[in-house]
């Protein structure tokens, strides 16, 4: 008898099953909030290793527009626009543009690029939680700088103290899946599912056997791209009900979208992400104002949903 499908398989049975309902306006949603998710996990699991006066993350060093990682941030986008599919690698170009960010080619994302060929080598295949247990038995044995360490000892003035290990590459593995949504059997759906790869699968001692490490990953990352394709189909239809009633930019409609799908944005953000003058993107920024569709934070001068449910969501 048939065992029957994991809840992270329904999950994105369900996601697969809405993908050929959805419109060019909620596809442009979904690869902007899956960036927005993917440079979340980046934060958490990413080895920073220039924190400090000179370089202070900020409070919202996970939101992906208003983080202070500028660098970070333009090397991760410039190599989702080279590395991922045709939405996601689009949608990458658009917020480089919006952050003024041009193309950068760091030495980093090796690790990244070696787990992305190991992974096509593998595909494709009717068999994800397969695949990737066999991904990760290569990454594990042949890809030393993937591995996590727990503790190690050092000397601070004379004494001995014991800190966590430097961190290894598991966010370039999280990366090169979230890249091929044909794994998952998405096609070339536009999002990704982020944080599938977490740092425990690369500890040498784990509590718990690595596929229910993995199962639990994908859980996570099905649901909130489930939360996310939700959410994003109820923006777009409430911005087609407002605005139709409206005298509004004829931009107005893809400002709301990529201030909900980003996350805050300024005038001059919006400008350059859209192409346009900055006159041009305060004129669709007035008009969503006078929709009460968005408010503007004072502290920055960012453009944000007017509903904090709309603004921030997990």
């Amino acid at each position: 008898m048939a065992s029957a499908p994991a809840p992270w398989q329904l999950t994105l049975a369900r996601i697969e099953g809405a993908l050929p309902f959805i419109s060019p306006e909620l596809s442009e949603c979904l690869a902007l909030a899956s960036l927005r998710r993917l440079w979340r996990v980046q934060v958490r699991d990413y080895p920073f290793d220039n924190i400090g006066i000179e370089h202070n993350p900020g409070l919202e060093a996970d939101e992906l527009v208003r983080s202070w990682y500028s660098e970070e941030r333009r090397q991760l986008l410039s190599w989702i626009s080279r590395r991922g599919h045709p939405p996601l690698a689009h949608a990458a170009k658009l917020v480089m543009a919006a952050k003024s960010h041009s193309e950068g080619f760091s030495e980093t994302y090796r690790p990244a690029d070696r787990a992305l060929e190991r992974l096509d080598a593998l595909l494709p295949t009717s068999d994800p939680m397969g695949t990737l247990l066999e991904w990760l038995a290569e990454l594990r044995t042949e890809e030393i700088d993937f591995l996590e360490g727990g503790s190690e000892m050092v000397q601070v003035g004379g004494f001995a103290v014991t800190r966590s290990a430097p961190r290894g590459a598991a966010w370039a593995a999280s990366l090169a899946a979230a890249m091929r949504p044909h794994l998952f059997r998405l096609g070339s759906a536009p999002m990704a599912l982020a944080g599938v790869m977490p740092r425990a699968v690369f500890r040498e001692l784990h509590e718990e056997p690595l596929p229910v490490v993995l199962r639990a990953a994908l859980q996570v990352a099905s649901e909130k791209a489930e939360v996310d394709l939700r959410f994003l189909r109820r923006a777009v239809v409430r911005a087609d009900a407002v605005l139709s009633g409206l005298y509004a930019s004829s931009t107005a409609p893809q400002t709301w979208r990529m201030i909900v799908s980003l996350g805050p944005l300024t005038r001059a953000e919006l400008a350059r992400g859209l192409g346009v003058t900055k006159r041009t993107a305060s004129q669709s920024v007035a008009s969503l104002q006078a929709a009460s569709m968005v408010l503007l934070r004072q502290t920055d001068g960012a453009i944000l949903p007017a509903s904090a449910d709309l603004e921030r969501r997990e």
